[in-house]
């Protein structure tokens, strides 16, 4: 399957393939400059690198679907500021979990709630998704209220986290 960038105002995301993500893992940044783009100095973050292996495994055994990690690019400076995606395929249930990260100098500009949105109207496009999930830690304020504007509820919280969940079938008042 042949996916397609995801176009918003300002950005691009453009899903991770597998040879991206095994070059990123020898800390070699060239399909990324093969493709006109540059990594900002700060990415792919601590968590980025963490994810790596998992990307690489996923793609090595399925077929990119679109639930896998994209790279979040923006427009004007064709930089990579951070990566977006899921937590896999949806279950049984039709959930699926989003998780995102943006490098720290592009914080606070209105980046993670666009590249967020997008991806949320990516997963609840398809019919085998009934429910979106993401959590935050408690203290990341800045990523509850990207999570509560994207029409997300509070589920449950514990020491650490907060979990949110949208769900398709309960329509806003």
């Amino acid at each position: 399957m042949k996916l397609k960038n995801i176009v918003t105002d300002r950005l691009i995301l453009m899903p991770i393939t597998l040879q991206i993500a095994e070059a990123l893992m020898k800390n070699d940044n060239s399909e990324i400059l093969k493709l006109g783009m540059k990594t900002n100095k700060a990415w792919p973050t601590n968590d980025t690198n963490d994810i790596l292996p998992i990307i690489v495994k996923s793609l090595k055994e399925n077929e990119p679907s679109g639930f896998e990690t994209w790279m979040i690019e923006r427009k004007d400076s064709k930089e990579i500021i951070g990566d977006i995606g899921f937590h896999g395929m949806p279950d049984e249930n039709g959930e699926v979990e989003i998780g995102y990260g943006l490098v720290e100098n592009e914080r606070r500009k209105g980046f993670g709630f666009e590249a967020a949105r997008a991806i949320m109207d990516f997963a609840i496009a398809h019919e085998a998704v009934k429910v979106v999930k993401a959590d935050c830690l408690i203290n990341n304020i800045p990523s509850a209220r990207i999570l509560d504007r994207l029409g997300m509820k509070e589920i449950r919280r514990d020491s650490e986290l907060i979990y949110w969940e949208y769900s398709k079938n309960i329509k806003e008042m």
